[in-house]
């Protein structure tokens, strides 16, 4: 069996988008449930859906 070392490399995507839902993080939102990715602060409620922050009204 040979050894192979693969090249380093971001896994992460979207980082504006992490960068966002960080800053809502801090804001008291709380991760309600991980799939799809749906954020919650008291009423309000948005999900990450195909790479977009979404928020419930428009679902």
């Amino acid at each position: 069996m040979e050894v192979v070392e693969l090249p380093d490399r971001q896994q992460r995507q979207l980082d504006a988008l992490r960068l966002h839902i960080n800053n809502l993080l801090a804001d008291k939102w709380v991760i309600a449930s991980r799939n799809p990715l749906t954020l919650q602060r008291g009423e309000q409620v948005c999900y990450v859906l195909h790479g977009m922050l979404v928020s419930d009204g428009l679902v």
